[in-house]
């Protein structure tokens, strides 16, 4: 209690939580009138309310800066809870602020460093060249006149941290007790998660140790570089690291002007994903155009890595899986793997899954995604709809993976419109077999083939065993006596319609033969012979066929 006592006491927790519970009570009452409104009202009122509430919080988030930002970037991913109005919304919000002061950042760099700013550095920007929620970057030069970006923490963030986090855990407290989503969602892990994420962004050295192994990983990977650490002038508040001059990978008319080769550059970018993703098992999570710089020869740059993620051996073998489902069109197999990968609520139907999936799988076409319906708008809706009705969840540690894979598949895209994802990974996972080392993607594609082939194999020999005998006479198929009646009879029937067939002719025709001789006699034939011959025809076309019985299916 003296916890929540503390918490009200404080204005931007009062704020936040204001805010939250504003928008509980607006779906509350929402709910309560409903029922005096037609449905179509009712989805009209509901989604005015969706995006009237993400405005609202977009702009509180701007304006109260600190984590609210960082959250509404989180959630924006979150396709499987937040309606389409939210995650668009929110995934606007971008984490750029208003910096902080000059004179209070110097101050911070010589507390961390207990050194004057020009004992540490010849020359150092006051103008910052980026401010974020967390901290801001400046461009400075060291005692040997090399220049460095230096990033430093905002004084103070740490404590509205801390509080913001205090916030979250109380209305996602209230919010799993009381509110529908907080009943079917994990709240708590989507917490865990994002508090994971954000204490580790509140140590730079933990981000140097990022950019250290990422160099190591790509040391020998043509194309990619990372900026160098400067250790000794680190600490836990202050980065100091290589300056890279370069344009952002989606500024394309810069791109042109350098001469860069854009298709090149895609190329580039999604290969050295598909490394991180399958081979490293560790990744850069906020691949935005701004951390990810193009120099004038045309090398990739990644900067900023205080948001990275791991992907363990058993998420690389269900993503291969999921990537050769697609492929070759298995539809169980992918709606397996999403269940292996943690996409799929506890007792999902996986039978109409499958039915649903196959249907999305329908655009790929002699192993390659068209993209071209891809970005037709109907079908984008249509899919993001059946995301979020069916039972997907997001699962916990993957927020950052899935909207790292989307946003690299953009940019991709942005810089090489008939881009095809499919023909550049072949390559990649044909250098992956062949490699005489182990890998989990190696393994896992031999796996599959074991498995696929196991199945196969026993099928395959008793359908050959079985031809075998009925050529050799030793099996014989006796059809039961129902049925052996059953096609007697139909036989029968049928024998009786020709007969009747040929009379009718046979009479029609004598009497057009026997007008010449008798116009009463050949008249009264053909009539005869139509009869006859009308007769069967409107017996074939009016067969009964089997009903099924009253008060079933769709009878009433």
């Amino acid at each position: 209690m003296r916890e929540i006592a503390r918490l009200i006491s404080n204005k931007r927790f009062r704020k936040t939580s204001l805010m939250f519970f504003g928008f509980i009570a607006q779906f509350w009452w929402l709910g309560k009138t409903k029922r005096f409104m037609s449905k179509e009202k009712v989805d009209r009122k509901y989604h005015a309310l969706y995006l009237s509430q993400a405005k609202r919080f977009t702009s509180e988030a701007i304006e109260m800066g600190g984590l609210i930002i960082k959250l509404g970037q989180f959630v924006s991913s979150r396709v499987d809870i937040l309606p389409k109005e939210y995650t668009d919304t929110l995934s606007q919000l971008q984490d750029s602020v208003s910096p902080e002061d000059t004179d209070e950042i110097i101050n911070r760099i010589e507390e961390e460093r207990s050194s004057k700013i020009g004992d540490i550095f010849s020359h150092f920007e006051q103008t910052p060249l980026a401010a974020a929620s967390l901290g801001q970057v400046h461009k400075a030069t060291l005692p040997d006149g090399t220049w460095v970006a230096v990033k430093v923490m905002r004084p103070g963030i740490e404590d509205i941290v801390a509080l913001d986090l205090a916030t979250m855990r109380v209305l996602i407290a209230f919010a799993r007790r009381f509110t529908k989503i907080g009943k079917t969602m994990d709240l708590k892990d989507v917490y865990e998660e994002f508090e994971e994420v954000i204490t580790k962004e509140l140590d730079y050295q933990k981000e140097a140790q990022h950019l250290e192994r990422f160099r190591e990983n790509f040391s020998e990977f043509p194309g990619v570089t990372v900026p160098k650490i400067y250790s000794d002038f680190c600490t836990k508040k202050l980065l100091v690291m290589e300056f890279i001059e370069g344009v952002k990978i989606n500024e394309i008319q810069k791109l042109d002007e350098a001469g860069i080769n854009k298709s090149n550059l895609a190329k580039i970018l999604f290969l050295s994903y598909l490394k991180q993703l399958f081979e490293d098992g560790f990744f850069h999570a906020d691949p935005h155009p701004g951390n990810i710089l193009v120099k004038k020869d045309g090398t990739i740059a990644y900067i900023d890595f205080g948001m990275v993620g791991t992907v363990s051996d058993t998420m690389k073998e269900n993503m291969f899986k999921l990537a050769l489902g697609i492929y070759v069109k298995d539809f169980s197999g992918v709606v397996e793997a999403l269940d292996g990968l943690g996409f799929l609520r506890k007792k999902a139907n996986k039978t109409v899954l499958t039915k649903n999936i196959k249907v999305i799988l329908e655009n790929f076409s002699d192993g390659s995604f068209d993209f071209n319906k891809i970005d037709q708008g109907d079908f984008l809706e249509e899919l993001r709809d059946f995301l979020y009705q069916q039972p997907f969840q997001i699962p916990s540690r993957t927020t950052f993976l899935g909207k790292a894979i989307i946003t690299v598949f953009s940019l991709c895209k942005g810089l090489d419109e008939k881009f095809d994802f499919i023909a550049m990974a072949k390559p990649y996972v044909e250098d992956m077999m062949n490699s005489e080392t182990s890998n989990v993607g190696k393994e896992t594609i031999i796996d599959q083939v074991k498995e696929s082939l196991l199945k196969v194999i026993p099928t395959s020999k008793k359908v050959f065993t079985l031809i075998d005998q009925v050529q050799s006479g030793e099996l014989r198929v006796k059809p039961s006596v129902a049925f052996e009646n059953k096609i007697i009879n139909q036989q029968d029937m049928n024998n009786k319609k020709i007969i009747y067939a040929i009379l009718g002719t046979g009479l029609l025709l004598s009497g057009t033969q026997l007008l010449d001789y008798s116009f009463r006699v050949g008249v009264s034939f053909m009539i005869v012979g139509s009869l006859i011959t009308v007769i069967q025809l409107m017996r074939k076309s009016t067969t009964k066929r089997r009903r099924p019985p009253r008060g079933h299916g769709f009878m009433k």
